[in-house]
């Protein structure tokens, strides 16, 4: 009987494995092979894998060494603190005005139906990154720009401003670009979220006669915890991924100051072939994403933020 019990329990599930297979490939051909590929010829200075020169750490002592590799740090920095909370907030406010405000006044055969302001306010996220990109740069185009033009009417300020060429605004035009763009994303996140608090506790807020200010406070916003979570997660990642909006509307300029870690493993990769430097940028940028996802499951938690949110 122990034995035939024991024969059970090893056995193994052969189908399951067949199911997870396709995607087990897909994760080492498209993320585990490139990680091994950029971590060992990050210590090799090539062009191209026929000229290639064994460098040991040098690619390493020369990266602490780089100021601009330093400035894509601190940019990520700042776009992580100032898109994530204010694309997080817009987020809230808009679902808050759509799911609960309009919401009643359409439950009283009043006002147009919530899909439409979900729809209008999710555009930007299914819009192509270049279309978004380029349009923004149209609005900052010094003379014939939009910002420009009102401006120069409204406060009689000249039209010549040029955001995107001056290094102290650049990054922020960028930002706002990108605030403009994923702000959608984060109103569908806590229109989610909102769906899953119970009338029950909302009519007993109102009841004991809690103002709106107070129901955000003690009922929305603890209740959207795992909302809030998954939102910081997800922008710490994206922000370190950025690419095609920077790159499409600056290009790292003016003087590297907009270059985020993406578009400088391209200038150093593919503009001044030192493939071998931005395999080494690359592996910094993974570290840092590695210290950064650790430390939020540290304090945030992992699994399931609905469940810890509770």
């Amino acid at each position: 009987m122990e034995n035939t019990k024991t024969k059970k329990k090893q056995k193994i599930n052969w189908i399951a494995y067949l199911f997870i297979a396709p995607a087990m490939f897909f994760f080492c051909l498209y993320i585990l092979y490139p990680i091994l590929f950029v971590s060992t010829h990050s210590v090799y200075k090539w062009s191209t894998l026929s000229n290639m020169e064994f460098a040991g750490l040098s690619n390493y002592l020369s990266l602490f060494k780089d100021s601009t590799f330093w400035t894509t740090i601190k940019n990520s920095a700042v776009w992580i603190v100032v898109t994530v909370p204010i694309q997080a907030c817009l987020g809230f406010i808009l679902a808050y005005i759509i799911e609960e405000r309009l919401g009643r006044k359409k439950r009283n055969g009043k006002g147009i139906s919530k899909m439409v302001f979900r729809t209008i306010f999710f555009i930007p996220v299914v819009t192509s990154v270049t279309v978004v990109a380029i349009v923004w740069s149209k609005i900052f185009q010094p003379y014939q720009g939009i910002l420009g033009y009102y401006l120069s009417h409204w406060f009689n300020m000249s039209p010549t401003i040029n955001v995107l060429g001056n290094a102290k605004v650049a990054l922020l035009g960028v930002m706002l670009a990108n605030i403009w763009e994923w702000t959608g994303w984060s109103m569908i996140m806590y229109v989610g979220g909102l769906s899953q608090i119970s009338d029950d506790i909302k009519e007993a807020a109102r009841i004991d006669g809690a103002t709106v200010w107070q129901e955000l406070r003690y009922v929305y916003l603890p209740s959207l915890a795992s909302v809030h979570k998954s939102l910081l997660m997800l922008g710490v990642i994206g922000s370190l991924q950025t690419y095609a909006l920077v790159g499409v509307m600056t290009n790292g300029g003016p003087n590297h100051a907009t270059e985020m870690p993406g578009t400088y493993i391209f200038l150093k990769g593919f503009t001044q072939n030192q493939m071998g430097y931005a395999c080494t940028i690359s592996v910094a940028i993974l570290l840092v994403a590695l210290i950064l996802t650790f430390i939020q499951v540290r304090f945030l938690g992992s699994g399931d933020f609905m469940r810890k949110g509770e």
